[in-house]
This record gives structure tokens, C-alpha cells and sequence, in this order.
């Protein structure tokens, strides 16, 4: 199975710890990836599945969605609209991001165009977007005062928590992504593959 690094920080990995408790017998390779090599690797076979955000839309693929994953806007604790008694959407006009870097060639699967858009339909501007293809370099940035950060609200709880990171929780800010598995639509599904696709499925799980 290929992943996003990121989704190891969620609920999913719950999901997949119960999977190796329910089929001690079966050997879960995981390897991680970007959305896009997600897509490449199980199209080429390398995996089986993949798990990414935002659907794939290549019709060698099928797209299955799981859930949607929250994203907050944080900054630096010492950071001017940390400390402001009242926050309002304006203030993050012209401000620097540190993000995702955009997707060759365009389309809305990304952090980065999900930012630009919203801001843009809020009449604000990035101030600069600085692209960082690593999570953790992107909190690390963000905690000393290179720009704000949206990031998936599960992978900086404990960042949160000591108060490395500020969330700015702005309800015109509220966005999610969505997190889906995929498969190669012609490829053989075995039955532990399927188990895993009926397990990451099941809302109750």
C-alpha cells in the first residue's frame, strides 16, 4: 500500500494497526508518497493500493472516498495575529504561506490552489507562497515566523498542544480535503486487499 506521509498522522493508522490485529497472517507493506506517485505507483502495479487526497482522475483508477480531513490555519505563537483580541479574515490579506508546492501543470488537487481560490473568492492576496514539499519542514518553518500554514488539523495536535503552533480558527478558513483510496479499475483484487478496502470503509471501524 502507498500513502501520503501525512495520513499516518490520522485516524487511518488506527484502522490499519486493526487490520494487522484481525489478519496477523498477512504481510502490509506500506511505502509513502506524494498524491500524484500514490496514483503512479498503483498504476504501474508497484502497490496495490493507495491512499491520497483528492480523488484521481484517471479512469485507469478507481476512487474511493473515505473521509474528509480538516485543515487549520496556524502561525507562529509570536506571530501579530496570535496575539490579536479579535481576528477577522481580512487580516490575512498579503500575508506569506509556507505550502505545498502547486501541481505541475494546474488543477484543483492541491493544498496550494485550495488556498489561493479561497483567499481570492475572500477579495485577499498571498503576500508570498513559499513551497515546501515536507510537512514537517513546513511546521518547522511556520513555528519560526516564515509565514501561516494550512495544514490537516490531525498532524499538528501535538505541535498545538506544547504551543509550538497557533491555530487561527476562522470560519471563512473552514476548508477539508478529501482523502481517497485507490485502485487499478482492471487490476486483481485479492481477498486481503479487499479486507483492507472493507475495513478503511467502514464507518464504524
Amino acid at each position: 500500500m502507498a500513502l501520503v506521509g501525512t495520513l499516518a498522522s490520522t485516524a487511518l493508522t488506527a484502522r490499519l494497526r486493526r487490520f494487522r490485529r484481525l489478519h496477523p497472517n498477512v504481510r502490509l507493506v506500506l511505502r509513502t508518497a506524494l498524491s500524484r506517485e500514490v496514483s503512479a505507483l498503483v498504476r504501474r502495479g508497484e502497490a496495490a493500493l493507495g491512499l491520497r487526497y483528492f480523488p484521481d482522475p484517471d479512469p485507469e483508477l478507481v476512487s474511493l472516498p473515505l473521509y474528509r480531513e480538516t485543515l487549520v490555519t496556524v502561525c507562529a505563537p509570536g506571530h501579530r495575529l496570535a496575539r490579536a483580541r479579535r481576528r477577522t479574515a481580512r487580516m490575512l490579506d498579503g500575508q506569506p504561506w509556507v505550502a505545498f508546492p502547486a501541481r505541475p501543470g494546474g488543477g484543483a488537487d492541491g493544498y496550494a490552489q485550495m488556498l489561493t481560490e479561497r483567499l481570492a473568492a475572500l477579495g485577499l492576496s498571498v503576500g508570498e507562497l513559499i513551497p515546501i514539499d515536507s510537512l514537517t519542514a513546513q511546521k518547522r518553518l511556520v513555528e519560526a515566523g516564515f509565514g501561516l500554514g494550512l495544514m490537516p488539523e490531525s498532524s499538528v495536535q501535538e505541535e498545538l498542544r506544547l504551543g509550538t503552533l497557533r491555530a487561527l480558527r476562522l470560519s471563512a478558513m473552514r476548508l477539508a480535503v478529501p482523502v481517497v483510496l485507490v485502485h487499478r479499475r482492471r487490476a486483481f483484487l485479492s481477498g486481503a486487499a479487499r479486507a483492507v478496502i472493507a475495513l478503511l470503509r467502514d464507518r464504524r471501524a
